[in-house]
């Protein structure tokens, strides 16, 4: 039994080493629709065991989102790359200026950036977020990264990859 214990807490050891070498390529990409503009903002470095939250103020023609790090059980020694999405419907058409914060326990609020997007259209109003780990980013070529293992397994999507 101590064999074990003593493999699962080498797998989870080495799995943390492969998160902390996890380089994220973060950007930022709109996308609008008739009243809607879709605001992806693609791998964020954020804490492995957090889930995001956000916080989003329409104003007129200005819109701010403030993506909220929360760490479950006090977070993980690690950071992974994760993708956000925030789409915001039952906008006038015109021109927006849109403002991206993102607040983390490593970093505080940052800064992400302002942006001018032009809308046409009509839509319902709404607003929808969502957050996942960045599945397609590769450490070694072969191995997945610990966000996206940990994201599988949190929403029961467990994968051998043989």
């Amino acid at each position: 039994m101590k064999g074990i214990a003593v493999a699962a807490a080498t797998v989870v050891l080495f799995l943390t080493s492969l998160a902390a070498a996890q380089e994220c390529g973060e950007s930022v990409v709109f996308t609008t629709s008739p009243g809607t503009i879709e605001l992806h903002h693609n791998q964020s470095e954020y804490n492995c065991c957090s889930w995001i939250g956000f916080d989003v103020l329409h104003d007129a023609f200005s819109i701010e989102v403030v993506e909220w790090e929360h760490l479950n059980y006090g977070g993980c020694d690690c950071h992974c790359c994760m993708d956000t999405n925030v789409e915001i419907g039952g906008l006038e058409p015109g021109e927006y200026t849109v403002t991206l914060w993102k607040n983390t326990e490593h970093g505080g609020m940052e800064f992400v950036g302002v942006w001018t997007v032009e809308v046409s259209g009509e839509s319902e109003p709404y607003v929808y977020a969502t957050f996942a780990p960045c599945e397609s980013t590769d450490i070694d070529g072969e191995h997945e990264s610990w966000g996206a293992i940990k994201g599988s397994y949190r929403n029961g999507n467990r994968r051998d990859r043989r």
